[in-house]
């Protein structure tokens, strides 16, 4: 048991092992995540709702959305800032790994007669060989990605966006990772039963990584018949180092914003929005 105890606070390499996919797609996790997505006053798979109203408020003005734009949403989850911006008559593409997040979207598109489609794929490989005038990544998705896969998703963008487009997205600052605190807890059925429909175990183990700016949540869960890992990674940016990345894959940032509202840019927030374009 000391051994057992004792790997379960080692620490891993930074993006040692990643399970971003298990998430989205496992039966019970995927109906977990789609229920939190949904819930209109927490801020855990999707911002809270007043806050997803100030956002697309604020994208469909600045953005000039309307009949005739084109918007891709990576990582739509069930369509939430999808739909709401399709309301401007912008056609909407979102692209998302969970296949329970997107029929929900695309049932809530047909209900109301959107123009929005909903695409079960990974948005790392997904190449449509079409334009957007609008590409939008919300709710800090590029931080939880690794550094290859960063780039993949980042040369995703830049196929795709039009001459003239934009692409906004958020990321995780220091002032968040400064927050971070590492510490092991335990519970039976950790996070009221989150992980798996029937009983279990679980410990929940956070590391930060000071030299990279990152952070892991580690869920090592125990049922009667086997035992499962999930990483959560956080990769906290500064404005220089998000710049960097961008410009690696032919983008410019073209303003840094508080958040996807348009709040101004805060350096003690635990996170800041970026506005992108293709490299002239």
């Amino acid at each position: 048991m000391f051994a057992e105890l004792t790997a379960l606070t080692a620490r891993p390499g930074p993006f040692a092992r990643t399970t971003t996919a298990e998430l989205w797609t496992d039966p019970h996790l995927s109906e977990r995540m789609l229920a939190a997505h949904l819930d209109p006053d927490v801020d855990l798979s999707s911002y809270r709702a007043s806050f997803r109203a100030r956002s697309t408020a604020w994208l469909t003005a600045r953005f000039g959305l309307g009949p005739g734009s084109r918007v891709a949403d990576l990582g739509c989850g069930p369509g939430l800032y999808g739909n709401a911006l399709a309301r401007s008559g912008a056609a909407v593409t979102g692209v998302d790994l969970s296949l329970r997040s997107v029929l929900h979207a695309a049932a809530d598109a047909r209900r109301d007669g959107l123009p929005a489609r909903y695409l079960q794929e990974d948005y790392l490989t997904w190449r449509s060989g079409e334009r957007f005038d609008l590409i939008i990544m919300i709710m800090r998705d590029l931080g939880a990605l690794a550094p290859y896969d960063r780039r993949r998703a980042l040369w995703t963008v830049t196929e795709h966006l039009a001459e003239g487009g934009a692409f906004v997205f958020d990321v995780d600052s220091p002032a968040g990772f400064a927050a971070v605190r590492e510490q092991t807890r335990y519970a039976p059925s950790l996070m009221d039963g989150f992980w798996a429909p029937g009983p279990y175990f679980g410990f929940h183990t956070t590391f930060r990584y000071e030299s990279e700016l990152l952070s892991l949540d580690r869920y090592d869960i125990y049922e009667p018949h086997r035992t499962r890992t999930f990483y959560n990674w956080v990769q906290h940016f500064t404005p220089a180092s998000i710049r960097a990345e961008l410009h690696a894959a032919g983008l410019a940032d073209t303003e840094i914003l508080g958040d996807v509202a348009g709040s101004p840019f805060d350096p003690e927030s635990p996170y800041f929005a970026v506005i992108a374009a293709p490299v002239s």
